[in-house]
């Protein structure tokens, strides 16, 4: 007879995670307005103590203040029209050989 056991993996949080994930959502909630400068939670000119308090935070753990900005995608179909349009560009000016009589 086999007996078989599960096994499920634990993961463990730490306060440094809980401090991180803290520090995140209070950056978030205290963003301050493009026009006015003016932080809508605390209504003081940006940034505020309690941001400044949360980025200090995340600078103490080693983890970047901001979130990295994601790679640009290239849209499918711009990937498939470029090479045409090279094409085209190369045969209006002139730069492609010319075939037959014209």
């Amino acid at each position: 007879m086999t007996i078989y056991q599960s096994r499920t993996t634990y993961q463990s949080r730490t306060s440094a995670d809980a401090d991180a994930e803290a520090a995140h959502a209070t950056l978030a909630a205290h963003v301050p307005d493009r026009d006015s400068g003016i932080c809508p939670a605390c209504r003081t000119s940006g940034p505020c103590p309690p941001a400044n308090a949360a980025a200090n935070r995340l600078v103490d753990l080693g983890l970047p203040v901001l979130a990295p900005i994601p790679a640009r995608r290239v849209p499918a179909m711009l990937v498939r029209i470029t090479p045409l349009l090279t094409y085209a560009w190369q045969r209006r000016l002139g730069l492609l050989p010319t075939t037959g009589g014209g």
